[in-house]
């Protein structure tokens, strides 16, 4: 199913709920529906920048204040009662869930398109990607190059998305075929998975990986004075089609 599909269905159904429900129920459902529905559309067209981050860390909230109150607080509640806020994968290479204490420890290479920045960081980086959708090409590199050229500084990088499942796993895998760690997206996805075993790529996010293989393993030279990815362990295959995801 596609990703804007979800939320085309729970925008028209809040609206037509709207027109059902007396006026003050009907005023924040009519909200909500139209937020959803533009949130769809965001995702129909490929735009994370629709969902309004602006200046890579601050959030607009007025018009999608509904779709930003809930993102918000699925965030809070998945960290408190589901999910570890962050995992190490390997050395100095972290991933996890928004950060809303900052990560003054880490360089914060942020992947959300729906979260503000909160608190401080070592360095900072947003590249806006959409929840469980595949990132643009160019967008998967960026994020990549990013963290890989922190970790050529000797900085420890933090990875993160909403909930530190999909965006900021797939940011991560592409780090690990970069550094020489592994030869393809399925062997980084099992490392990831070992360290964080909540981590879940979509069917879409595996194509992406999939596709992007190629360009992720010929950036290997911009990580070649590293010593991060100096004796690690590496797939011989090559790089593989998406699978079923447990």
């Amino acid at each position: 199913m596609s990703a804007y599909v979800p939320f085309l269905v729970l925008g028209l159904t809040e609206t037509a709920l709207a027109g059902l429900s007396p006026p003050l129920v009907a005023v924040p459902l009519l909200w909500a529906g139209l937020a959803t529905t533009y949130v769809s559309a965001a995702y129909f067209l490929k735009k994370p920048h629709m969902l309004g981050k602006m200046g890579g860390s601050r959030v607009s909230t007025a018009a999608l204040l509904p779709y930003h109150a809930f993102v918000r607080g699925t965030a809070v509640a998945t960290q408190r009662f589901f999910l570890q806020q962050r995992a190490e994968v390997v050395p100095g290479l972290w991933v996890g869930s928004w950060p809303r204490g900052g990560a003054p420890d880490h360089a914060q290479l942020d992947v959300t398109a729906e979260l503000p920045r909160r608190g401080e960081a070592l360095r900072y980086h947003c590249v806006p990607m959409l929840d469980g959708a595949a990132a643009h090409p160019e967008h998967l590199e960026q994020a990549v190059l990013q963290a890989v050229r922190w970790r050529a500084e000797g900085l420890p990088v933090l990875v993160h998305c909403a909930h530190g499942r999909g965006r900021s796993v797939a940011v991560v895998c592409g780090v690990l075929m970069a550094e020489g760690r592994a030869d393809n997206w399925q062997f980084a996805y099992e490392i990831v998975r070992q360290a964080r075993p909540a981590a879940h790529l979509t069917r879409a996010q595996q194509r992406m990986l999939y596709e992007a293989s190629p360009r992720l393993l010929g950036l290997r030279s911009v990580d070649s004075a590293s010593p991060a990815a100096a004796g690690s362990p590496t797939a011989a295959a090559g790089p593989s089609g998406p699978t079923r995801s447990s």
